[in-house]
């Protein structure tokens, strides 16, 4: 009976040491691609989920690490901070180059402090900003005529419109950053179209 308590334990510990882990990967993942250079936008800096206070502060200072936004993520975008740094360890961060965020806005509801501010319009979610990379889009440089970027738009033709050879546009009024266009860039690598939040770096 102890022994079987025991292995249960241990089990348990295993569990939880790998998603720690997993965490940790998905984190030192993110600094690998900050550091690949990019001198015409920059890199870009970590995103939060939508409702996310603005002030990177204020955040850490309310979020718990209770784990509820990424639970309740229908489409498992939001990721968990790992140990490359303690005081992100447990936050929430969507990577849009894996999986942009669907705005479903399950987060904000579930949030128990203010750190997600409960948000019930779409157009009101403020992740970031969309930029284009005219020199790796291939819409821009003439080795391919796209549009990815524009199908997977939540509010296309207004957020993001199309030129010649679909060429996207980015309009800051409109564009939420949610990341469902960098996700769905076609471009290996580095993505031609990737979302800044304007927070404070990792």
């Amino acid at each position: 009976m102890i022994r079987r308590k025991f292995t249960r334990m241990v089990l348990r510990t295993i569990g939880v040491s790998i998603a720690s882990f997993a965490g940790l990967g998905a984190f030192a993942g993110l600094l690998k691609r900050k550091a690949a250079p990019n001198p015409v936008i920059g890199e870009p800096e970590i995103i939060r989920p939508p409702g996310a206070l603005e002030k990177e502060a204020d955040f850490l200072s309310q979020c718990i690490r209770c784990a509820r936004c990424r639970d309740a993520c229908p489409t498992g975008a939001i990721k968990l901070g790992g140990f490359s740094d303690p005081a992100q360890l447990g936050t929430p961060y969507v990577l849009p180059f894996e999986s942009g965020c669907n705005l479903s806005l399950a987060c904000t509801t579930t949030c128990p402090t203010d750190a997600l501010q409960l948000l019930t319009l779409t157009k009101d979610v403020n992740m970031g900003l969309a930029v284009v990379d005219e020199r790796t889009c291939v819409s821009f440089n003439g080795t391919g005529v796209c549009g990815a970027c524009h199908t997977a738009c939540p509010f296309k033709n207004f957020a993001i419109t199309q030129g010649s050879h679909n060429a996207p546009t980015v309009h800051q009024d409109h564009c939420v950053g949610c990341g469902l266009c960098e996700e769905a860039c076609i471009v290996d690598g580095i993505k031609a179209i990737r979302v800044f939040s304007g927070r404070e770096s990792l």
